[in-house]
């Protein structure tokens, strides 16, 4: 065979599709006139087996190897939703994830040449993690698989700890509004599980008050997605109910049943219902790790709305019958594509450091939600930096931040 694939994407994990997703091949007839490897890209090769490129490569100045790179095709074919924008859920939300593969065929003496080699079939979804966090292999501790232990959910918050007993005041406690929508997302890479959802709700001195578990029964590899939010929670078929009364706290954790192990760390949540007398601003986003995570800015806010106009001349009809009329309302001047646009500057309670830490994806999001009174609405987050504030020095800090409508409304002329 004279194309070989000396390294390719695991099939252990499923690929973040904004990271790179490259191939490494080699020929033994890299020398012949002209030569190319043409590469074909297929989605759903299990299905449709549909063609979605068609790239040549050359191979690298005095070597016998070439590099392809697919991620640009592949986050074109991994679509984001988000459930929680569209109404509330009930049950687990179960999403097949796309799959690719890669052909690949020698071309030299204007002629396809040789046989075609296939590529294993990957998986793919819409994570970015940095390429630090790619490179050290990081990303591969945001999947779940019936062999892995303590793995963490799909959020940039670390409000985490290994087991879902033993909590603390010094743990990680992400607040949340009791009316807060929350969710949580995964990816399973293993090809069959057998999960349980635990959901143990605390007093305000960490002792049990409910275990709640829910089966996902036999599940398979997938995008899945959970509402956990006080609001929500409590439609889920629990084998137990869940018991608010007198609840401070709660904490989530994803069980396998065959291992009896912990597949998740468990992620830990503070009920925050104190009152403030500035608006709350409750936002979404998609994070690095392909969820979504929500957060509360219930600090002072400001709206400022923004006009742009176009001023031009107006013709005055001056003419009344046979006379000339000079009136004291006639528009000499007048705006012409005038348009708002609306704004809001936002600022946060006190943070602890892990909060700081997570919230710089939802600056840098290319996909934020504002929940307001008429519905979820699409934001822009503006700002070119981010400040990683830490206690470390002994202040504390807040966040501020502007976002404004992902729209633009016209005035009447």
């Amino acid at each position: 065979m004279a194309i070989t694939i000396q390294d390719q994407p695991t099939t252990t994990y499923i690929s973040p599709a904004f990271a790179p997703i490259e191939y490494l091949l080699s020929s033994s007839n890299s020398t012949e006139s002209g030569f190319k490897i043409v590469c074909k890209v297929y989605l759903n090769p299990s299905g449709a087996n549909t063609l979605i490129s068609t790239q040549q490569i050359s191979v690298r100045p005095l070597t016998t190897q070439a590099i392809l790179s697919i991620q640009d095709v592949v986050k074109s074919f991994v679509p984001i939703s988000y459930s929680v924008t569209g109404g509330d859920t009930v049950g687990l939300i179960n999403e097949t994830l796309n799959e690719f593969k890669v052909t690949f065929q020698e071309y030299y003496n204007g002629a396809l040449q040789g046989s075609v080699v296939v590529s294993n079939i990957i998986s793919a979804y819409a994570a970015s993690p940095k390429y630090i966090q790619f490179a050290s292999n990081e990303w591969q501790d945001y999947q779940l698989a019936t062999s892995a232990i303590e793995r963490n959910l799909l959020s940039n918050f670390s409000n985490t700890i290994p087991v879902i007993n033993a909590f603390s005041g010094a743990n990680n406690w992400l607040k949340v509004k009791t009316d807060q929508k929350t969710q949580i997302q995964w990816v399973q890479s293993g090809a069959s599980a057998n999960f349980r959802v635990w959901l143990k709700t605390l007093d305000s001195s960490f002792n049990q008050i409910s275990l709640s578990q829910l089966d996902l029964t036999t599940t398979a590899k997938g995008y899945f997605a959970l509402d956990i939010g006080r609001q929500e929670a409590s439609a889920h078929a629990w084998d137990t109910p869940i018991v608010w009364t007198a609840a401070k706290y709660y904490a989530v954790a994803i069980y396998d049943e065959s291992t009896t192990e912990l597949v998740s760390n468990a992620y830990l949540y503070e009920l925050d219902d104190c009152d403030t007398n500035y608006t709350p601003f409750e936002l979404h986003w998609l994070n690095r790790w392909g969820g979504f995570d929500s957060f509360v800015f219930d600090g002072k806010s400001n709206q400022t709305t923004e006009i742009n106009k176009t001023f031009a001349k107006y013709a005055v009809d001056r003419i009344s019958g046979t006379s000339l009329n000079y009136s004291t309302s006639a528009q000499r001047m007048r705006a012409f594509n005038t348009s708002t646009s609306e704004s809001y500057s936002l600022n946060s309670r006190l943070l602890q450091d892990f909060e700081s830490v997570g919230l710089e994806d939802l600056v840098s999001s290319p996909e934020v939600y504002w929940r307001s009174e008429a519905g979820f609405v699409n934001v822009n987050v503006s700002g070119r930096t981010y400040e990683h504030a830490k206690s470390e020095n002994g202040l504390v800090y807040s966040l501020a931040l502007d976002m404004v409508i992902d729209n633009s409304d016209e005035r009447q002329w």
